[in-house]
């Protein structure tokens, strides 16, 4: 995914979820990483190198206590490898387990 692609399909899901700080699924390097959008490098507004496609995307896992972050780059994220989440997605707790990368057993 490029750096443009992933600011395009953050700013929908953002929109469509209503908050700066939306629940996504990420697809790369063969794992599914769930969780809230802390940061991404797309959100800053002015890039050192315009040409890069690199950057990051910092995702928290939801709850109480959040566990630790997932720090994905942008170039390793398939087209289509980021989609916006429903809070009720996470209600299942045995796909929470396989899905959340570090969560407690």
């Amino acid at each position: 995914m490029t750096f443009e692609q992933c600011q395009a399909v953050l700013s929908e899901i953002r929109q469509h979820q209503g908050t700066d700080h939306p629940l996504v699924q990420v697809t790369c390097s063969g794992a599914i990483l769930r969780g809230r959008v802390l940061r991404s490098d797309s959100d800053r507004p002015a890039r050192p190198n315009q040409d890069s496609p690199f950057g990051l995307l910092v995702l928290q896992q939801p709850g109480l206590f959040p566990g630790p972050l997932n720090f994905i780059q942008i170039a390793s994220i398939p087209s289509g490898g980021l989609l916006g989440l429903l809070a009720d997605d996470h209600a299942d707790a045995s796909s929470r387990h396989e899905l959340l990368v570090g969560a407690a057993s």
